[in-house]
């Protein structure tokens, strides 16, 4: 019988995401709350301007999709980028309000530096596929093939793939693309990708496509203001909470203007989760915006859950890679753990002994009032200061450990005190979602009403730091490494026991948030106060504001 001896190579080791598979809830919420914007369709422009680059080739007669049409096309997103660069340097203003989020910004930025008058750029240099000289970026139909396209078909602007080639639509997507046509120089920008050369005098006169101008071409403002707040031709009773989360945020971006506040993630996410301002006032959202208010309190306490988990696994991590110990399983650990002094410590804090229950009940003796979420002692600032304490920018220390452990717990605490029958509401999922994604909101409320019930607050954190730790990182990282040939190990098995690869920071999910004001900046519905420099509906805004639920 013939032998053969190979070796076999491991599988490549990879940061990964969501290692306890806790944060997948969210990013359903998030994605069912904003859809048509993700989380790189960052510049309302390019909703604009993809459709049409891909009409304008097709009136010139390049309708082939070959070798000849992608180069091209790869000329005209280099070119859009420059145009945005050099007008935020001619500008001397904020940089980002013109190229931030620019396809090969990076690259881009640093050539537009050099520029000087009699000078050019030869696109090509930075856009052909093999032998640029510094190449913008690799997707064969740049930030169109990498952020746009999906949500554009979504939106049935564009059709096709990058491997059959890319049209514009006839109702939808010629009307967007024409849009734009009426406010800038079609044909000096074409004339500048056919000569594969462009002048710093040229990208002057092409400011017109600066993704900063969008708001003052009116026709375009009003198309994109239409597709965003889902009216008229783009009305879809699926994408309606689109509006309503774009409505929020402007509501939310007043009052907060009103209270000296900055309209950011962090406040949002307050603002929320409990329906009050950073200053403890009721949030007065029109009616018609509640039940979006509701959706998104049930991602922010999902969030939460999410950071307190992720905390205490942080811990575990941290201090078993210290100890230099090599146990077996997952309960091992936390059993060990749980008799170290840090974690001896944090138990302290509740009284080590007492029941989880009855923890549960007492948390008012600490807990702050559910609307007062600027305070230390509620879960919202909490689970921030788990976030922040685990990142790379904190020493990590028996002291810090401490420090998380007791907030995660906490947060859980706080959780199961303001604990509800119907923690997701109107939100679907569909059936067996989350058998993949066995912690949630709807699991903790089983386990609280049930397994947790009788167990003491050290026994409560064994079973947290086993089954919704290292037990459920195992699982979730050999489900990785079985459907992507990928090893998101952050704790293997090994000859000796387990061992630690690296220590994830308990990390918040990006809601989409960040894109959406920056859509709502880039069409106009917000305005900077020249006084404060905070940001706040314009007139524009006001009257999107207005819409109600009406096609």
């Amino acid at each position: 019988m013939d032998i053969s001896t190979a070796w076999v190579e491991p599988p490549p080791q990879v940061g990964g995401l969501d290692h306890l598979a806790v944060q997948a809830p969210c990013i359903n919420i998030y994605g069912k709350m904003l859809p048509g914007i993700t989380n790189v369709t960052d510049r309302a422009r390019y909703y604009s301007f993809y459709p049409w680059l891909i009409w304008s080739f097709d009136k010139l007669g390049f309708t082939r999709y070959d070798n000849e049409f992608v180069e091209r096309f790869r000329r005209a997103d280099v070119l859009f980028t420059l145009i945005a660069e050099r007008h935020a340097v001619v500008s001397d203003d904020r940089h980002d309000d013109h190229a931030a989020a620019t396809v090969g910004s990076d690259t881009l930025r640093r050539v537009v530096a050099t520029l000087g008058a009699g000078s050019s750029v030869r696109l090509s240099d930075y856009s052909l596929r093999e032998g640029a000289k510094s190449r913008y970026f690799k997707n064969k139909l740049g930030g169109l093939g990498q952020y746009y396209l999906g949500v554009l078909r979504e939106l049935t602007i564009l059709d096709g793939d990058a491997s059959k080639g890319i049209k514009y639509t006839r109702q939808v997507g010629q009307l967007v693309a024409e849009s734009i046509d009426q406010g800038i120089n079609g044909d000096l920008f074409m004339s500048a990708v056919d000569a594969d050369l462009v002048t710093p005098e040229q990208l002057d006169s092409l400011k017109g496509l600066c993704p900063c101008q969008l708001k003052n071409n009116q026709v375009e403002q009003d198309v994109l203001g239409k597709l965003f707040f889902v009216r008229d031709l783009f009305y879809d009773l699926e994408e309606l909470p689109r509006r309503r989360t774009l409505q929020s945020i402007l509501s939310l971006s007043s009052l907060l203007d009103e209270h000296e506040l900055e309209l950011n993630e962090p406040n949002f996410r307050g603002c929320i989760y409990t329906g009050h301002l950073p200053g403890g006032d009721e949030w007065p959202i029109p009616e018609t915006l509640q039940g979006n208010r509701q959706k998104w309190a049930a991602y922010a306490r999902n969030e939460l859950l999410s950071v307190a988990v992720q905390g205490c696994f942080h811990a575990v991590l941290d201090a078993y890679e210290a100890s230099g110990l090599r146990l077996h399983t997952g309960e091992q650990i936390a059993r060990w753990y749980i008799t170290q002094p840090e974690a001896e410590e944090a138990l302290r804090v509740f009284g080590r002994g007492e029941s989880f229950s009855d923890k549960v009940k007492t948390a008012d003796d600490w807990l702050a009032e559910f609307g007062v979420w600027s305070d230390p002692d509620h879960e919202v600032q909490l689970a921030e200061k788990v976030a922040s304490s685990t990142s790379s920018r904190f020493e990590k220390s028996s002291a810090s450990r401490t420090s998380i452990l007791t907030a995660s717990l906490k947060v859980l605490l706080a959780l199961a005190h303001r604990n509800t029958d119907n923690p997701y509401g109107e939100l679907v999922f569909n059936d067996g979602y989350f058998g993949y994604y066995p912690i949630n909101l709807r699991s903790f409320g089983f386990h609280l009403n049930s397994t947790w019930r009788d167990l003491d607050i050290e026994e409560f954190l064994t079973w947290i730091l086993t089954h919704w730790g290292i037990d459920i990182h195992l699982r979730v990282a050999l489900r990785k490494l079985r459907g992507q040939s990928q090893s998101t190990f952050r704790i293997r098995p090994s000859d000796r026991g387990l061992e630690v690869t690296s220590v994830p920071a308990a990390v918040h999910t990006r809601p989409r948030f960040i894109q959406a004001v920056r859509v709502l900046k880039d069409i106009g519905a917000l305005e900077e106060s020249s006084d404060t420099g905070r940001w706040r509906p314009s007139s524009f805004g006001k009257d999107m504001m207005e819409l109600g639920d009406a096609p």
